[in-house]
């Protein structure tokens, strides 16, 4: 899902993403123990990009190593 107020996710580092999907689950823990579901849903929306984005890089990389 296309979120307006991300930045790039392709000029992120793999460890930048990392830290940020660690960092988003620690903050949907807190909202989720809150009792703020819309909270958690936003914090989700912006979690699966980054883990889109994540995914897509394993598998080019992948895709490198098995045509070498």
């Amino acid at each position: 899902m296309f979120n307006p107020l991300l930045q790039d996710l392709s000029l992120l580092k793999n460890e930048d993403i990392d830290n940020k999907i660690n960092e988003l689950m620690r903050k949907y823990s807190i909202a989720a123990r809150s009792g703020q579901g819309m909270v958690c849903e936003q914090i989700s929306v912006i979690m699966d990009a980054y883990r889109s984005e994540q995914q897509m890089r394993y598998v080019k990389t992948t895709k490198q190593f098995a045509n070498q």
